[in-house]
């Protein structure tokens, strides 16, 4: 969103020209890489004569400015471009008919719209997001295979909105570079707290109650010796991520589909295992106060990596792999 400088009035970031008054609405065009404020026309920067626009951050040290720092520590974020990425997000779902015949085939169409869907007979316990694939071992009974797409399917979805709001914030397209970073503050020990919390809630929404587990976040926890109350944060910001993506998910994978799944765990008569111990109605963040939390997360890791020589050397190796 910006401001129409003549009259104060709200448009839309595309808009060139106020719907109040109708006048031209100044654009800042601001390289990327050096900061330098450009006219509305330009294509390439008066200062470093780099592309402005239409632009992706190939290298690290792009990335890695104060410039870019400034825009994290700064970010005005609002629920219209939060709300936007979502629906860009999920948008491609509409152009597809599921068409599968039983449950698992019917997610695995939802989940390959976004990402492809591997399976695999070892190397991976049950599932694993991993640099934009989803794997899934397919020697398990199938309503776990099918849990587990949606697990890990939560995973790609979470990325996959860090590195559109962070293309929102810095004015970018996304890359490999973008993608690197993101990849890198996944793997952090205390996010994946969150993170796994956060996909255990999603998967959870399409399973039945007494096979609903958050194995891989209680994990999380007893590797990094923290108590319930060191994760309040992370389970508040992880809920209230998941009932986001549930929000929009609901519309794919409907009602006649959730019974379909159920009924295949009682085809497949495995045993129920659910480890739901805790206490985890807590109340959800607000829009605001979850992105500003978000954001605040990815300043943190960006300002550590910043002058981290030995960190950025880790991020050019994930950097290469979503090159390859």
């Amino acid at each position: 969103m910006k401001y129409c400088e003549v009259c104060g009035t709200l448009n839309l970031k595309d808009n060139n020209y106020c719907t109040h008054c109708g006048c031209r609405i100044a654009e800042e065009n601001i390289c990327p890489f050096c900061g330098k404020k450009n006219s509305d026309s330009s294509k390439f920067c008066i200062n470093c004569n780099r592309q402005i626009t239409p632009i992706a951050i190939d290298s690290l040290d792009d990335l890695f400015s104060d410039y870019n720092f400034s825009l994290l520590i700064n970010s005005n974020f609002s629920l219209y471009d939060y709300v936007d990425i979502l629906n860009r997000i999920f948008k491609k779902l509409d152009y597809i008919k599921i068409t599968g015949k039983t449950a698992k085939e019917k997610i695995l169409q939802v989940a390959n719209v976004f990402t492809s869907v591997i399976p695999v007979s070892s190397g991976v316990a049950k599932g694993e997001y991993a640099i934009q694939y989803i794997f899934y071992d397919d020697r398990l009974d199938e309503c776990f295979q099918i849990s587990t797409i949606i697990h890990e399917l939560a995973h790609f979805l979470l990325f996959d909105l860090a590195v559109n709001i962070l293309s929102e914030l810095f004015g970018v397209k996304a890359s490999p570079a973008l993608k690197s970073f993101v990849e890198y503050v996944f793997v952090d020990s205390q996010i994946q707290i969150m993170n796994e919390f956060y996909a255990h809630t999603v998967e959870n929404r399409y399973i039945p109650i007494e096979f609903q587990r958050f194995n891989s976040y209680y994990k999380c926890v007893s590797d990094l010796g923290f108590s319930e109350e060191d994760c309040q944060v992370f389970i508040q910001l992880g809920s209230s991520y998941a009932q986001d993506i549930i929000h929009y998910l609901d519309k794919y994978i409907d009602e006649n589909l959730r019974e379909s799944i159920k009924l295949q765990f009682k085809i497949d008569m495995v045993e129920p295992k659910g480890n739901l111990t805790g206490v985890f109605d807590k109340e959800l963040l607000d829009h605001d106060e979850k992105n500003k939390l978000f954001i605040g997360l990815m300043a943190f890791y960006f300002e550590n990596l910043y002058n981290n020589k030995e960190a950025r050397e880790e991020l050019e190796h994930i950097k290469y792999k979503f090159e390859d």
